[in-house]
């Protein structure tokens, strides 16, 4: 509890009269510093969690969860048909079976090589038919391709336009290995907004990958699996490495986590070094704090012997200055939340507007392999950096506060 006096006091030592009644300039500068400080973390923090949530949602809607392989590089129907009749229908929302290779996408002079995922599209439940931004769906014509729209503009092509695609190692003659060709036709072009995809990946026909990869009929190379519940996704495997093993299938099977191990590690370890480094700058706010208060004590040496020699305490001394100190953490920590919140939540605009100001793109696609800038605000992150915040602000001013209260009152008095 505080006498009426500290109170008082705090308040005159706070908001001087020399300045009209804003708080004095070593309070702004401690206050802006940290609130910097806070809002920083807060920014890069939340930018880093959207980065990776929206990564891993647009992966998944992309990639299965779980993949099934051949060591052959060919399952069979019958077998895809076991492993689908023994899953619970409630273990998956989406059974895919896919035939997946590489090639070359050709285009009068220019060529880029793709990944080719060929589907039996029987329905549009397939991620693809939500995907699609200009142009329409498979009609089931064996010579189709819907391809990414970073493809499409680097290749210079639009729907309607026929396209060269080459598979290597299709047909094997005395002169070794040559290349299959086949001219399609674009029907349609998606966007996922993830430009590792919109720019690498193409969708044939299944009957067309068989032909091209000289697979036998109804045989495919995957199976794809998307479960209802990604982060559970290991009970799913345990229970198809078992359906596998007894029916003797031959095949073997692969999570989402198990293909972005490296990934997924280097996210969170990158979030954890940026968590240390921008805490630094609340430390170097805090020394703002400590040098400030130090100064203020000296400045208020001859206010701090008067107030003994009427009989105020070392305690009520050091109470009154470690309380100035936390004040202007709290202040400074609560005003960089709100900053950091609010930039956050508008960060979208803010980037639009700099990058109209400055007419160049900051964030882009081709190196961050998303098409905008995520952020998703984690209120115990917040939590966490606050309280910590407050706690360096309270560390930073016992010492400036402990030789407050050490003042000579008749030492001091004697000096002016």
């Amino acid at each position: 509890m505080f006498l009426k006096s500290e109170r008082l006091i705090i308040n005159r030592f706070l908001f001087s009269k020399k300045t009209d009644g804003y708080i004095s300039m070593f309070s702004w500068f401690s206050i802006i510093g940290i609130a910097l400080g806070v809002a920083a973390i807060i920014i890069v923090m939340s930018v880093m969690n959207g980065f990776r949530i929206d990564l891993t949602k647009r992966m998944l809607g992309i990639n299965s969860h779980l993949n099934i392989y051949s060591s052959t590089g060919s399952i069979n129907n019958n077998s895809v048909e076991i492993i689908k009749n023994e899953l619970d229908q409630n273990d998956f929302n989406m059974f895919l079976r896919s035939i997946e290779t590489n090639g070359l996408l050709i285009k009068n002079e220019v060529s880029k090589g793709v990944l080719i995922r060929g589907y039996d599209y029987k329905d549009k439940d397939h991620y693809l038919y939500n995907a699609i931004k200009d142009g329409n769906y498979f009609k089931n014509k064996l010579n189709e391709v819907i391809i990414g729209d970073s493809l499409a503009s680097s290749l210079n092509v639009r729907v309607g336009d026929k396209i060269k695609l080459a598979i290597p190692k299709s047909n094997i003659t005395i002169l070794g290995n040559i290349p299959s060709f086949k001219t399609l036709q674009i029907v349609g072009i998606f966007d996922f907004g993830l430009y590792e995809y919109d720019a690498n990946l193409i969708f044939i026909n299944a009957s067309l990958s068989r032909k091209l990869l000289m697979l036998e009929n109804k045989n495919y190379n995957q199976i794809e699996i998307f479960a209802n519940q990604p982060k559970n996704i290991e009970k799913l495997n345990n229970k198809i490495k078992k359906i596998i093993y007894n029916n003797t299938l031959g095949l073997y099977s692969v999570t989402w986590k198990d293909k972005n191990s490296a990934l997924i590690n280097a996210l969170k370890v990158e979030k954890n070094v940026m968590f240390l480094i921008l805490t630094l700058i609340i430390f170097v706010a805090s020394m703002n704090i400590i040098s400030g208060l130090i100064i203020f004590v000296k400045e208020k040496n001859k206010d701090i012997g008067i107030l003994k020699t009427f009989g105020l305490s070392d305690l009520s001394i050091l109470k009154i200055f470690f309380t100035i100190g936390i004040l202007i953490g709290l202040v400074g920590a609560s005003l960089g939340v709100i900053i950091g919140i609010i930039f956050t939540i508008n960060i979208k605009y803010i980037q639009v507007f700099l990058e109209r100001i400055l007419n160049t793109k900051l964030f882009a696609e081709e190196i961050y392999y998303l098409s905008s800038l995520p952020s998703e605000i984690n209120i115990q992150e917040v939590i966490v950096v606050f309280v910590t915040s407050i706690l360096i602000s309270i560390i930073s001013t016992i010492f400036p506060a402990i030789r407050s209260a050490k003042v000579d009152p008749i030492q001091t008095i004697r000096s002016e």
